[in-house]
């Protein structure tokens, strides 16, 4: 049988005649071996890595052939919901009010249960939500996959399992010898192409990774899941009893309340290697999780000399080399099974056989407290993006475009005064309670400690220059009045 919105089911609860069926996609990692494309505030599933849509829109996509939007939940951290909500907007817009927000990030098995309280209803007697027979589908937005009807079929054999009260993970196959995935040991044959999970391997050595290839008893673990919600709970309740009183508790407050004080905790570490009634699908589809650039020079489409080459990239001589420029021309001459990947504020440039390397990269630069990290230098924003042009010591110049009818928030900053020019459009401008109307080439100056909003009242893009000058100019600096967006008090403009 395949899931389709016509057959989704309906509620599994009493007076109900039939099991739901719900899809939560995992869209809150960091992506850090994908820098310098994947930063902190812009990982990696929010990228087009391989195509026009993003991981996040594939995923998505594909989970919508065989969920209806209304039983699909996206989990994602705060700082991200409104460009997950943004590039989801398009596939359906239903989805914007299930795109679920982490306050902080704590691992998947807090995720999980983030969109659980959202799908199982809250019932004083916890037998009864013990006992919740919706099926529900756990897939990360990150990975590839492709072949949609073999992808389709495991998940219907999955899900047929799950509801028998298996709780299901999805093996890959393995292509060679990898050391940087977990992988998946089966044991006895529950039926074609399912097996009872025998144990779990994170992330073995390259030796035994090699045994496990030719062996032809491991896969590769997917990170997908399929359980029934009322035995996810009662595993919750035996394996992680911190996460279930905290889930409990949601009757007398929202989730996100005691996000912060929930421990950190993968879903595999919590419980998927602590139960037993745990399957295993072989999965009838091709699938990479894209986690390093040796994933994605394999994957992209090569010329005559075995380069994978996107954007404004000058090759001379080159061979089997990954070649991304995402700002200004590179250059590159006599290179041989290298990666070079450059954007506005920084460039890699590594062997294809170093890039598990690059998060030590990642590691220096956080020691150091670069912003590398964090952020590109334009940075989207729920009113628009902001980019920035060029800083110093006691200065930064930003283009600021503000989305037809959007607005800012009213704030004011304590240790830096602003100067505005409106390049196109125009601005509505409020400043300690006055508005005024901007238009081309006009300029105000905002002094520190003032409060400060600025909208967009026209119907085509707001541009401005800001110049900031101060002693502190970075972003943590602003104290909200007021936001339409819900944001906390100190973050970004």
């Amino acid at each position: 049988m395949t899931l389709t919105s016509a057959d989704s089911g309906q509620s599994g609860h009493v007076g109900e005649t039939a099991p739901a069926r719900h899809a939560v996609i995992l869209a809150g990692g960091s992506g850090t071996r994908l820098w310098p494309l994947s930063r902190a505030l812009f990982p990696k599933q929010l990228l087009a890595l391989n195509g026009e849509l993003t991981l996040l829109q594939q995923t998505a996509a594909r989970v919508l052939t065989a969920f209806p939007a209304t039983h699909v939940w996206v989990v994602t951290n705060e700082e991200h919901v409104f460009e997950v909500r943004s590039q989801l907007k398009g596939l359906d817009p239903q989805l914007d009010s299930h795109v679920l927000a982490e306050p902080l990030a704590r691992n998947t098995l807090p995720a999980i249960l983030l969109a659980l309280g959202a799908i199982v209803p809250r019932r004083d007697d916890e037998a009864a939500e013990l006992a919740c027979a919706d099926v529900v589908a756990v897939f990360p937005s990150d990975h590839l996959v492709e072949d949609l009807e073999g992808w389709r079929a495991s998940l219907d054999q999955g899900t047929r399992l799950a509801g028998a009260g298996r709780f299901v993970t999805f093996g890959v196959t393995p292509r060679k010898p990898e050391t940087g995935y977990g992988y998946i040991a089966r044991g006895e044959r529950l039926e074609d192409g399912a097996y009872a999970v025998e144990r779990f391997i994170e992330k073995p050595q390259l030796e035994m990774a090699r045994a496990f290839v030719q062996g032809g008893r491991h896969y590769w673990n997917s990170g997908m899941f399929v359980f029934r919600a009322g035995d996810f709970l009662a595993a919750v309740r035996a394996h992680a009893p911190e996460h279930w009183d905290w889930w409990r508790g949601r009757a007398e407050k929202p989730l996100a309340a005691g996000y912060g004080a929930v421990k950190n905790l993968s879903v595999d570490y919590g419980i998927v290697e602590k139960i037993s009634n745990i399957a295993v699908v072989e999965a009838r589809f091709d699938w990479d999780d894209l986690g390093n650039w040796e994933a994605i020079y394999h994957l992209g489409k090569k010329d005559a000399a075995g380069n994978v080459i996107q954007g404004d990239v000058l090759a001379i001589d080159c061979r089997d080399c990954l070649l991304i420029s995402k700002g200004g021309k590179l250059a590159v001459v006599g290179l041989t099974g290298m990666i070079m990947i450059q954007t506005r504020d920084a460039t890699l440039a590594c062997p294809l056989t170093d890039v598990q390397r690059v998060k030590e990269i990642v590691a220096l630069l956080k020691s150091q407290g670069s912003q590398l990290v964090e952020s590109h230098l334009t940075v989207k924003r729920p009113w628009g993006s902001y980019s920035v042009l060029e800083e110093g010591p006691y200065y930064k110049i930003k283009r600021i475009e503000v989305l037809p009818g959007a607005r800012l928030s009213l704030q004011m900053h304590h240790h830096r005064s602003e100067h505005w020019v409106v390049v196109s459009g125009a601005a509505l401008v409020e400043i300690g309670g006055q508005e005024r109307l901007l238009v081309e080439n006009q300029a105000v100056d905002i002094a520190k400690a003032t409060t400060h909003r600025l909208a967009n009242p026209g119907k085509v893009p707001l541009e401005i220059i800001e110049i900031q000058s101060g002693p502190y100019l970075e972003e943590d600096d602003i104290v909200r009045f007021d936001d339409e967006y819900g944001r906390v008090r100190h973050e970004d403009s």
